[in-house]
């Protein structure tokens, strides 16, 4: 399977259209396209790091579906994978989000990113008193 099929199948796992992609990546829609299209070659590394981060998967899967890195005998074994960490304040903002099927606005937004901040801030005043 080719890179571009492959970049193609794993957006529409994730429930992403090219447009959604291309805002949480910062990777312009119409270069989207025309990698899902073969109508591109394979993207620069960052590039790819870019569509990695919007994908929310590994950087090194799209480094080794690329081409760019050999593929690990054991990259399908699922004992190995470590979940990439998620900047939650970054999510916050750079994402339209729901809760419970209720549209969250940039206030609604910005109150959970406070309260997230007090709860951390309080939990980590404790670990410094240990």
């Amino acid at each position: 399977m080719n890179f571009y099929e492959q970049l193609r199948d794993m957006r529409k796992l994730k429930g992403f259209t090219i447009r959604e992609l291309a805002d949480r990546s910062g990777v312009s829609s119409a270069y989207i396209s025309q990698i899902e299209n073969g109508n591109r070659g394979v993207p620069s590394p960052d590039v790819l790091m870019k569509l990695s981060e919007g994908l929310n998967t590994p950087y090194s899967n799209l480094m080794e579906i690329a081409g760019y890195l050999e593929q690990s005998q054991d990259s399908g074994n699922s004992k190995d994978y470590v979940k990439p960490r998620v900047n939650l304040r970054r999510f916050l903002r750079d994402n339209e989000l729901s809760f419970d099927g209720i549209e969250l606005t940039e206030q609604d937004k910005e109150w959970i990113e406070r309260m997230l901040t007090v709860l951390f801030w309080k939990d980590k005043k404790k670990e410094d008193q240990v």
